[in-house]
């Protein structure tokens, strides 16, 4: 009976991790205990011998690497929770459909209107 090797996390996914783990200056053991995570794991996850994180683990890891929400899942080629739940609703597909012409200075100009709304109507949210 063949032995499986284990599929390792995008390449993606693995750079950006290792370079927010160097850019904030913590080892593998301090990432490890603040996900819940052990030191093996986080070594066998940067070193490409593990598959791709639970997503709640990939939250955690964004959140005590300082990674803006979703960009590890980005990169992991997954939606997170709010991006998930989003996309499911007709009207968020419509209003991505209509960003795609737009320029990135054009779509900078839609997140800065965007933001403001969601300010004025939710202002207790981040």
């Amino acid at each position: 009976m063949a032995t499986q090797e284990p599929t390792a996390a995008p390449d993606q996914f693995v750079r950006l991790l290792r370079k927010s783990i160097a850019a904030e200056g913590l080892s593998l053991r301090e990432i490890g205990r603040r996900i819940g995570a052990s030191t093996a794991y986080m070594s066998r996850l940067v070193n490409k011998q593990r598959g791709l994180p639970a997503d709640q683990t990939i939250t955690k890891m964004e959140q005590a690497l300082n990674i803006e929400p979703g960009i590890l899942f980005d990169a992991a080629g997954r939606h997170d929770a709010v991006l998930a739940k989003v996309c499911k609703n007709e009207k968020t597909r419509r209003l991505i459909r209509q960003l795609e012409p737009l320029t990135d200075e054009e779509v900078d100009k839609v997140l800065t209107e965007v933001e403001r709304l969601a300010k004025k109507y939710h202002p207790e949210e981040k």
